[in-house]
């Protein structure tokens, strides 16, 4: 299945590559992004290989990486993803084996604009429309404030908490029959 690229009224997401692994190794070493993304713990080029192969892994399903640039700008100012939960988290919640969760990834001088719930929109259609899940999952560090508002704000309720390979982790589903679809198809 090849992964679609998707416009939003302010945003253009395109599928990643292994070309990109530059441009997200420099969004995931930034010591704010990665404090809840990669538990704190520094991003070498070697890891970021690594994660970019796992995003590029599940492709052939329709999930994957994107890249988020801002319309008329050719940087990249953030990542989003659907992705198979984590074998950590999966560690940590059993439950969670075989979910496909959201994941964001923002540079912060673009924090708080909106760009990561405007840019999880459509992939979160995607994931329920072109790869037929009938639920998709947000894992969030229970410290990262920030990052709950925005699943509330896309629709997802809390469905446990409990310890995470760090931080205490908040889990949230989204049935997709709770999914706004209206918000996509009117060009959110």
């Amino acid at each position: 299945m090849t992964r679609p690229a998707f416009e939003t009224s302010r945003l253009t997401l395109t599928p990643a590559t292994r070309g990109d692994l530059d441009v997200v190794w420099t969004i995931w070493r930034d010591p704010d992004v990665r404090r809840y993304l990669f538990d704190d713990e520094p991003v070498t080029r070697e890891r970021a290989i690594d994660v970019l192969e796992r995003t590029l892994a599940p492709a052939k399903d329709g999930l994957g990486l994107w890249l988020v640039r801002v319309h008329g700008d050719a940087a990249v100012v953030g990542a989003v993803a659907l992705l198979p939960v984590h074998e950590a988290i999966v560690a940590c919640e059993a439950r969670l084996e075989g979910a496909v969760e959201v994941v964001a990834s923002f540079l912060p001088a673009v924090w708080s604009l909106g760009y990561a719930t405007e840019a999880l929109e459509p992939l979160i259609h995607h994931g329920f429309t072109t790869c037929g899940r009938s639920e998709l999952v947000a894992v969030v560090d229970v410290p990262n404030e920030a990052s709950q508002r925005m699943v509330r704000r896309l629709g997802f309720t809390v469905t446990g908490e409990g310890a995470g390979p760090r931080y205490r982790m908040r889990t949230y589903a989204l049935p997709a029959t709770r999914f706004p679809v209206q918000r996509v198809a009117a060009g959110r």
